[in-house]
């Protein structure tokens, strides 16, 4: 009888060394080698190719898994050169089970008048949770010149001052209305910039939609101070023209000077001197102020139209 009872025993221990064997290694998991289970790579595919984008043209990138995972992965866009706001794009997410998603990103047509810039533009996962389960994977990185467009149908002219503080509105007007006080917004060229933005942009487009059409001649720009605290503000004109060029005419306001009627006035305070003969410009700053002109740059053209008609008055 004790014999029995001691191999009951021994057997009694021995199942439950067995038992708790068999759990601790159910707790205990193996590490998951790269390519083996929950390991994916991702694949970017698109149509670009080249260094050069130009302004108001979108890169697209198809990614596809090659399995699908258990958890969410997103794509970020990172600038890690330039400007971030040259640039319009949404990370993206693969569900998880999921294999596949489309990334865009669009470059920016600001309808400013400006030099080509560039670019640096990394994709990628930022989530260290899930980074390290795509494997075997090679990350796009845009190196580009963003390449300036002009207006083909008109002459683009952005003024820009540095106090985001003072806000001034630009409009143009033809040589009839030069230095006349009375002559009413409605009654001149009826392109202005009176926004509350900095730049002002404004678009002189030979054809308006059909509805009217920019004789040849004479036509200047016009700034008025519609709640301007600064005693001296530097200006810099960028000027856009049909043809794909892009110069820059820098010149200082002085309000003393203004008040003392040593400026030009109209709507407001005449400026810059724009003759028009087709679609050329011949753009020059009036004698009152000092300034200087650049070199002119050539660019590109713009595909569309663009016009800039808001008032906030």
């Amino acid at each position: 009888m004790m014999k029995k009872l001691l191999n009951i025993s021994i057997i009694s221990v021995a199942l439950f060394a067995l038992l708790f064997s068999s759990c601790y290694e159910q707790d205990v998991v193996a590490p998951i080698e790269p390519g083996g289970l929950g390991y994916t790579t991702a694949t970017f595919t698109t149509d670009f190719t080249g260094t050069e984008i130009s302004e108001g043209d979108t890169i697209t990138y198809d990614i596809e898994l090659s399995k699908p995972v258990d958890f969410d992965l997103t794509f970020s866009v990172k600038v890690t050169t330039g400007d971030e706001h040259d640039v319009s794009y949404q990370n993206v997410t693969i569900p998880a089970y999921a294999t596949s998603a489309t990334l865009s990103i669009e470059f920016i047509a600001d309808d400013i008048p400006e030099l080509d810039k560039d670019i640096t533009l990394e994709i990628g996962i930022d989530d260290i949770g899930t980074k390290y389960q795509v494997v075997n994977t090679n990350y796009p990185v845009l190196n580009l010149k963003i390449k300036n467009v002009n207006d083909p149908g008109g002459l683009t002219i952005a003024v820009e001052w540095p106090n985001v503080d003072d806000d001034w509105d630009a409009y143009l007007i033809d040589e009839a209305g030069l230095g006349d006080p009375t002559f009413s917004y409605y009654d001149f060229v009826g392109f202005g910039g009176a926004t509350g933005a900095n730049p002002e942009v404004l678009v002189f487009l030979e054809d308006f939609h059909g509805y009217w059409t920019a004789p040849d001649g004479v036509y200047y720009l016009d700034l008025d101070p519609y709640a301007v605290n600064d005693a001296i503000t530097p200006f810099t004109c960028s000027i856009g023209h049909p043809d794909g060029t892009v110069e820059f005419i820098n010149f200082t306001f002085d309000m003393a000077k203004a008040d003392a009627g040593d400026y030009p006035m109209t709507w407001g305070y005449s400026t810059l001197k724009i003759v028009k003969t087709g679609l050329s410009y011949e753009v020059s700053l009036l004698p009152q102020y000092s300034g200087t002109k650049s070199a002119t740059v050539s660019t590109m053209k713009r595909r569309g139209n663009y016009v800039n008609m808001q008032h906030k008055k």
